[in-house]
């Protein structure tokens, strides 16, 4: 199974209780490695076939799975 960078955003209503959501992202299978909460926002890792997961965990405002950005066309000069 794979593994991915997500990050987590917790709905404002919910950052009462930040604590609670980053347990419930854990309890899906999210190895949470940073926690912001005065911003709401969790990053960790989770398997790829558990996003969706997320999304439905009550306090969960938005989750964003991790992607490469390359640049357009190389300019380096070799």
């Amino acid at each position: 199974m794979t593994r991915i960078l997500v990050t987590v955003l917790v709905d404002d209503a919910f950052l009462g209780q930040f604590a609670e959501v980053v347990d419930r992202c854990a309890d899906v299978g999210m190895a949470v490695q940073r926690q912001m909460t005065s911003i709401g926002v969790i990053y960790g890792t989770v398997d790829a076939t558990r996003i969706d997961t997320l999304g439905h965990i009550q306090g969960v405002r938005h989750v964003e799975a991790s992607r490469d950005v390359g640049l357009l066309g190389d300019t380096s000069e070799d």
